[in-house]
């Protein structure tokens, strides 16, 4: 991204925002080794590494009482073993974990890490917590730029507001963007806000009369805000400016 001066998009939605508060996201693999055993013929020679690995659920879900708005935990166990005759001696579990912001996922990550150390330690098994892929970062929003994308697209009747406090609407790369140019992604509706996306009546919406009104007018905005950028000094100057602000305030 080095010399460019902006990026420029939209998402549709059920809400008319002008940003969209996108967390940062990230997966993580927990994978408990114990040792193999006769249920029957030999109890105390095992190592339960499910039962290690259910211990863990069970300690993030105490945790997860405690998060603040924006972070949460969901798992699902991807090896449990092979055999109901048989002590596992492996278990393994993917957790995706979101925050508000990139510092709440890292303090989040870390807690993860924490609670399996202490679940190992405990049960007498080993484990290995390791990054799935790369990290979203939270999105972060230039207002400069959205305020302009606004104006053009209230201009086709469509008018944003300020998100909801507290609403989240997943993540995305569009974060990882965000901290090296200025950036947009505000939301479009194309459906009521008693409606949700990624599913089926959202696909039909998208193909129906309402998501082409929409993305119509979207790019329409989008195309004049980079107009603005293009042909008018101060705009990139300014959205920069504030660019750099969010930054050294680590916002």
């Amino acid at each position: 991204f080095e010399g460019v001066d902006a990026a420029l998009m939209f998402h549709p939605g059920v809400y008319d925002w002008a940003r969209a508060p996108l967390t940062a996201s990230a997966q993580i693999r927990v994978g408990f080794h114990g040792r193999a055993a006769h249920p029957t013929g030999s109890p105390t020679e095992g190592i339960d590494a499910l039962g290690a690995l259910i211990q863990l659920f069970n300690a993030l879900g105490v945790l997860h009482k405690r998060l603040p708005s924006g972070s949460h935990v969901q798992g699902i166990v991807t090896d449990g073993g092979r055999a109901t005759n048989i002590v596992p001696e492996y278990a393994e579990g993917l957790f995706g974990l979101r925050g508000g912001t990139t510092t709440a996922l890292e303090e989040l990550v870390e807690e993860l890490r924490t609670c399996a150390r202490g679940v190992a330690l405990a049960t007498g098994t080993t484990v290995e917590v390791t990054d799935v892929g790369g990290r979203y970062e939270h999105f972060r929003d230039n207002d400069v730029l959205s305020g302009l994308f606004a104006g053009h697209l209230e201009r086709t009747g469509i008018r944003l507001s300020e998100p909801v406090p507290g609403v989240y609407l997943g993540s995305s790369d569009i974060g990882n963007v965000s901290t090296r140019v200025p950036a947009i992604h505000p939301f479009v509706a194309i459906m009521d806000e008693d409606g949700s996306d990624h599913t089926p009546e959202f696909a039909e919406a998208a193909a129906g009369p309402r998501g082409r009104r929409a993305m119509l007018a979207a790019a329409e905005a989008l195309a004049c805000t980079a107009v603005d950028v293009l042909l008018r000094p101060d705009v990139p100057e300014r959205a920069w400016d504030r660019f750099r602000e969010k930054a050294a305030a680590g916002l």
